[in-house]
C-alpha cells in the first residue's frame, strides 16, 4: 500500500513512520508538513497541493488548518483518506462531509480498540446507574497537545449521554453545589504523557471507575494503518471505528 503522510513532521507522524519502517507491505511514498522535513527517508513537501507522487491512501495526523488542505486534496483525487486529527472545528467537520461524497473518509477521535471498548463500557455503565451518578471524566496527555479537552474525552462523554440529559463542562465551570447532570471534563497538560483518559462514575457510597492508558504512541500508528487498509475498495463515505470493529 501506498500512503501519503499528512502531519509528517509532527510526533505521530514520525512515529507512523517509524512504525512503517518495519513493514515493507506499507510504503510512505510522500508527506505534507509545513516544515518539511528532510530527514523521514522520503520526500516532504510544505504544501500538500504539491504533492504529485501517486498514494493508495492518505492518513492525517496534522492539525486542523492541514487537515482543511488535505481533505479538499482527496476529494479532488478521489483518494480515500484516514483522519486521525482532533478538536476540528466545523468548517473542517463541513470538508470532511463534502470530501466523503467524492471518496472514502474514515474518521475517529482515537484509533485505539481499547477506547473504543471503553466507550461501550461506559455507554453500559451510564444507563445502568442512572441518572443520580456524577460523571467525571479526566484525561491527560503531552504539554504540546493543542486542543482540551481530548476528542476522545468529548467521544466518552458522548457515550455517557446518549439520552442528551446531562450538559458538559470544564472543571472551572462547575457549579458548586455540584450538579448531577454536569459531566465535567478534567485536563492536564504535562511532559512527554502518552495519553491516559478515565471516567468516574459517583454515587452516595461508592464510585466505579473506567480507565484506559497508552503506553506507547504506536497503538495509534497500527490503527491508522488497519483503517488505512480497511478503506481500500470501499465507495465514498464516512466511516468510522465501530465500521472497523464490524468488520
Amino acid at each position: 500500500m501506498r500512503i501519503l503522510l499528512s502531519g509528517a513532521g509532527g510526533r505521530m507522524g514520525r512515529c507512523l513512520a517509524g512504525y512503517l519502517a518495519r513493514r515493507p507491505e506499507h510504503t510512505i511514498v510522500a508527506g505534507a508538513d509545513i516544515a518539511a522535513a528532510t530527514d523521514l527517508g522520503f520526500p516532504v513537501y510544505a504544501d500538500i497541493g504539491c504533492v504529485s507522487q501517486p498514494a493508495d491512501v492518505l492518513i492525517d495526523f496534522s492539525a486542523p488548518q492541514a487537515t482543511q488542505k488535505a481533505l479538499i486534496y482527496c476529494a479532488a483525487r478521489r483518494l480515500p483518506c484516514v483522519i486521525c486529527t482532533t478538536g476540528l472545528p466545523d468548517a473542517v467537520l463541513h470538508t470532511m462531509r463534502f470530501a466523503a461524497v467524492e471518496t472514502a473518509v474514515f474518521s475517529s477521535a482515537n484509533l485505539s480498540l481499547g477506547v473504543s471498548l471503553l466507550q461501550e463500557l461506559c455507554r453500559q455503565a451510564a444507563h445502568l446507574l442512572g441518572e443520580d451518578v456524577s460523571i467525571d471524566i479526566f484525561e491527560a496527555h503531552h504539554s504540546a497537545k493543542k486542543d482540551a479537552p481530548s476528542g476522545t474525552a468529548a467521544a466518552l462523554a458522548q457515550a455517557v449521554n446518549e439520552d442528551g440529559n446531562r450538559q458538559t463542562c470544564a472543571e472551572s465551570d462547575l457549579c458548586v453545589p455540584r450538579r448531577s447532570d454536569q459531566i465535567v471534563f478534567h485536563s492536564l497538560r504535562a511532559g512527554s504523557l502518552t495519553g491516559e483518559h478515565a471516567v468516574l462514575f459517583t454515587g452516595q457510597n461508592e464510585q466505579l471507575v473506567l480507565r484506559h492508558t497508552v503506553y506507547s504512541r504506536e497503538v495509534f500508528a497500527a490503527g491508522a494503518v488497519a483503517a488505512a487498509d480497511f478503506l481500500i475498495g470501499k465507495p465514498p463515505g464516512l466511516y468510522k471505528m465501530k465500521d472497523l470493529i464490524k468488520k
